[in-house]
């Protein structure tokens, strides 16, 4: 099914910056800050900013193939969020009365796996010298992003990299504005502790997502896990983030050796705390290139528990399924979108550098066309009744 991963919206009025956008009969806002709008035109949205202004014919061609279907998605969602009998079920029903059945899909471009940090739990730690590093060059980073947006149809993108200061503020800022020249698409940055002042000029070059994860609101295992860190500094700059103007994405990892049922209680509760508009967290997944090596993976029971805590706790917010939830369990994509999960990640990374971005062994969807991994999700999202939609402050 040809299909873009949002579906475009009329606006019908604009106070501000604030556009109130009308999408199959209900009314939801966005933020622009790109474009020159008036009351009927139509505009994609992602994370709740205004991406893309359409022309009329091709929105209502959009529109027109969609009604029907997403009807009918409606109603299976429906359907599945009736009567509700255990903690997942109940935070499914949260999500479909809070959130409808919208869900994001975002597409991943992770552009080098050198990183100057040394986290115990990370396969691309420094000290790790099995890792077979790479960079991608300037033009390759817009290259993917290109075919991302304008091949695969994809209206929001996360450029992901290790803490790697080979790529300067300057270089950086460059990148963001070549892919804004070429792509109609969110732009998520995701590339460590690199300072506010950085972060700063990545907003004013075209980014308005940022995703930093703080892995644990435990200062003391935050200490152990990162060694020389200190949790109080990463908050700091995720709470700077969102005062930037940036949509937040952040959490934590669920499984560390030591986490507590407490602590993950806590881990919920910081990630909404720092004002995160996007949870990201999934299971710890131990690599072997780590002094973790031997630690044990977490049930899938457990990280689909937080998914749902989390959803109960905070009805409104979008949380993403990793590629980690799907590697612990070849059905943790459909499972966690039934315990209170609504969005998606997708790796649109160049083929060739894939495998070498191992954070953990034996991603999910490694070595598999990224025609056939969209393939797989539209085919998820559409037998839970689910619509690849994203509007809405």
């Amino acid at each position: 099914m040809d299909m873009c991963y949002a579906i475009p919206g009329k606006v019908l009025d604009i106070k501000d910056k604030i556009v109130t956008v009308d999408y199959f009969g209900e009314r939801k806002r966005a933020r622009n800050e790109f474009h020159d709008l008036a009351p009927g035109d139509y505009i994609y949205a992602q994370g709740g900013f205004v991406i893309e202004k359409v022309l009329p014919d091709e929105a209502l061609g959009v529109l027109e193939s969609w009604q029907e279907v997403f009807s009918n998605l409606r109603e299976a969602d429906l359907r599945l969020a009736e009567r509700p009998k255990n903690m997942y079920e109940i935070a499914n029903s949260v999500r479909q009365r809070n959130t409808g059945n919208a869900c994001c899909v975002h597409g991943i471009v992770e552009f080098s796996n050198h990183c100057v940090q040394d986290c115990l739990y990370c396969g691309i730690r420094k000290s790790n010298s099995s890792v077979k590093r790479y960079r991608m060059s300037a033009d390759e980073i817009v290259s993917a992003c290109d075919y991302a947006v304008n091949e695969l149809n994809f209206k929001a993108l996360v450029l992901q990299s290790g803490e790697d200061p080979y790529y300067t503020g300057e270089m950086l800022c460059d990148i963001i504005r070549k892919v804004r020249q070429v792509c109609a698409t969110l732009l998520v940055v995701s590339v460590g502790e690199r300072g506010v002042e950085l972060y700063k000029r990545l907003y004013e070059a075209g980014s308005r997502g940022a995703l930093l994860r703080f892995e644990t609101a435990n200062p003391g295992l935050y200490g152990k896990y990162r060694p020389g860190k200190i949790l109080e500094d990463r908050k700091r700059l995720i709470k700077s983030l969102k005062e930037l103007g940036y949509l937040v994405m952040t959490g934590f990892l669920v499984g560390l050796p030591g986490q507590t049922d407490e602590d993950i209680i806590n881990d919920i509760d910081l990630t909404g705390k720092l004002g995160g508009e996007i949870f990201s967290f999934g299971p710890f997944l131990p690599h072997p290139g780590t002094p973790l090596n031997g630690a044990a993976r977490p049930k899938l029971e457990r990280a689909l528990e937080t998914i749902a805590r989390a959803r109960i706790s905070y009805p409104d917010s979008k949380i993403l399924v990793t590629s980690a939830l799907e590697t612990l369990d070849k059905d943790g994509a459909r499972r966690g979108l039934l315990a209170g999960a609504n969005s998606l990640m997708i790796n649109v990374t160049p083929d060739r550098y894939q495998r070498l971005y191992e954070i953990y062994p034996g991603r999910a969807g490694t070595g598999i066309m990224v025609s056939k991994r969209i393939e797989s999700a539209v085919a998820l999202l559409k037998s839970l009744g689910r619509a690849p939609s994203d509007l809405g402050l």
